[in-house]
């Protein structure tokens, strides 16, 4: 267990140390540098510190990935590989040739990588003198130029250029050193990789030849011998049958016990069902003495049912008597309405009379007023058109009454939605009844307002005429005002006595009016309310007709139960 443990991670480590870290991850401007706009709102001292700050930030992120991801690979493989070190491992001799290769090439690899991280240090060492020598030699090409400028230098000039060629061999001999370093590192990473494949395919052999879950270790620290796999299944094949001489035996021992125990249950089944018979026969008698009764019950809801049916035949004559009373009322309404336009006509009639009187009356009074008042003075007043609503009266709520108690669901249901509706028309008619009586008294207050604006005009014309008549006084002579005088008081109390006609036939007009629309909305209301009584009536017979039809369902649904 131990030695499996250090081998595993013997080569945890070179793997580590071969994969090296700068080589595997490529750091790119793109990724490191976001692109970040060059004035937003700091300055460029701020934004430069800021964008190296991020390159940083992103460098150490990158390094702790790499770091967590090594880290759960070495995890992961030191699960395995105390997974496979705790199965149970069987040995041979093929196994042991095969541990004793992969020891072998792991060696070898630890070897080579080994000599893979020499060469990498003596690169870094050889990489490092060559930058100094590199600077150095920038440094003097520098102090060249610069002495090339002054006359007193040339013959430093000539000392430098030796030092440089020095330095030029030295570093021709360092870089083919470098380059006989890189072959021996790429010849080395070459030998490592087909070292890994001819250790992945021993793995692979081993695993064929002893079964997957085993490590090299394990088969290592094994102390027994291999017997083979021949002599292990005839083993397992002599076990097999022993196993099956007892499984026979026991199956003898087992079907002997079975049959006792069905015998015993049987048994007890035979006691259950004798017990289950008693129990059935009770039943029976019990269901016989049920159903005695229940013949006596129906002959006594046939007896019911036939009351119930001659009650409905009165309900339905007192209906249909009910029916020929609303028709008799919807007659006598429509014998009123016809009396109501009768009288309309008659008001009519009296009102054109009135009219025509009235036009001969005025065409007199102008007759008079082109022989003594003149046509300038001739003023006519005209009076607004008025109309007054009336008061609608709500129809007489009806009520029914049944003489005969409702002891019947049916007759108890088209009672009370009978009672429903009727108190649902009732209150749109209260409605209704609000909404007249609110109108009315809007209209009574805008004509008294009329009114009002009437008496305050016809004030003001007697003024005017008064006045009129007072010039006409003052221009003409003693005699003539006289006459005029007695003239206009004759013409103004004609004007006046017209005026109070024409006031009468309008009046008389808004009333015609009124009472039309009266006429009206009680036609209107009274179709409406026929049209309700109707629908009523015709629910009230679906429900009667509908509780008729199950009765009679019922009645012949029963039969007599037969035992």
């Amino acid at each position: 267990m131990p030695n499996s443990k250090d081998m595993n991670t013997d080569l945890i480590n070179d793997l580590n140390d071969v994969c090296d870290f700068e080589d595997t991850v490529t750091w790119s401007k793109e990724t490191i540098e976001e692109k970040l706009p060059e004035r937003i709102v700091f300055p460029e001292e701020l934004n430069t510190y800021l964008r190296d700050r991020i390159r940083d930030l992103t460098a150490e992120n990158g390094c702790l990935r790499r770091a967590l991801e090594e880290t759960e690979e070495k995890l992961r493989i030191t699960k395995e590989s105390i997974t496979k070190s705790q199965l149970p491992i069987t040995l041979g001799k093929s196994s042991e040739v095969a541990a004793t290769k992969i020891i072998e090439l792991s060696k070898k690899c630890r070897e080579q990588t080994a000599e893979i991280e020499v060469f990498k240090t003596k690169c870094k060492t050889l990489e490092g003198t060559l930058a100094s020598k590199m600077a150095e030699l920038e440094n003097l090409k520098h102090e060249l130029a610069r002495s090339k400028e002054t006359p007193e230098s040339r013959n430093s000039t000539e000392d430098v250029q030796s030092v440089s060629k020095e330095d030029e061999d030295k570093i021709k001999i360092l870089t083919e050193k470098m380059q006989q370093v890189q072959t021996k590192l790429y010849e080395s990473k070459n030998a490592y990789a087909s070292l890994k494949q001819e250790f992945n395919k021993a793995q692979k052999l081993l695993c064929s030849e002893v079964g997957e879950n085993v490590t090299v270790s394990g088969l290592s620290s094994q102390l027994g011998g291999w017997r083979g796999r021949a002599e292990q299944i005839r083993l397992l094949q002599q076990k097999v049958s022993e196993l099956q001489l007892k499984l026979s035996e026991y199956d003898g021992t087992v079907k002997g016990s079975s049959a006792e125990v069905a015998l015993e249950t049987y048994k007890r089944k035979l006691e259950a069902s004798k017990a289950r018979i008693k129990v059935l026969e009770n039943e029976l008698n019990t269901t016989k003495a049920n159903i005695a009764v229940l013949n006596e019950k129906r002959y006594h809801d046939d007896h019911l049912i036939e009351a119930l049916n001659s009650r409905l035949k009165s309900a339905e004559n007192k209906y249909q008597e009910r029916e020929m009373d609303i028709k008799n009322k919807e007659e006598k309404l429509e014998r009123e309405s016809i009396v109501l336009k009768n009288d309309l006509q008659a008001a009519q009639i009296q009102i054109d009379r009135l009219t025509r009187k009235l036009e001969e009356r005025e065409i007199e009074i102008d007759k008079l007023r082109d022989g003594i008042i003149p046509e300038d003075s001739k003023q006519r007043v005209h009076l607004e058109d008025r109309t007054v609503s009336n008061y609608r009266t709500s129809p007489p709520n009806t009520i029914r009454n049944f003489n005969e108690p409702n002891e019947y669901v049916t007759m108890a249901i088209a009672a009370e939605a009978e009672r429903e509706r009727l108190l649902e028309l009732v209150t749109v008619l209260n409605r209704r009844l609000d909404k007249e009586r609110n109108d009315a008294n809007n209209l009574i207050e805008s004509l008294q307002n009329e009114q009002s604006k009437v008496a305050k005009l016809e004030s003001k014309l007697r003024k005017l005429e008064n006045e009129k008549a007072g010039i006409s006084k003052v221009d003409s002579g003693y005699r003539v005002r006289n006459l005029k005088s007695i003239s206009g008081s004759r013409t103004s109390e004609e004007s006046a006595n017209a005026e109070q006609i024409h006031f009468k036939l309008e009046l008389l007009e808004e009333e015609c009016l009124a009472l039309k629309a009266r006429l009206n909305t009680v036609q209107q209301d009274k179709a409406s309310d026929l049209e309700i009584y109707k629908r009523m009536l015709d629910q009230a017979r679906k429900t009667f007709q509908e509780a008729c039809k199950n009765r009679s369902l019922a009645t012949a649904s029963r039969s007599t139960v037969t035992v």
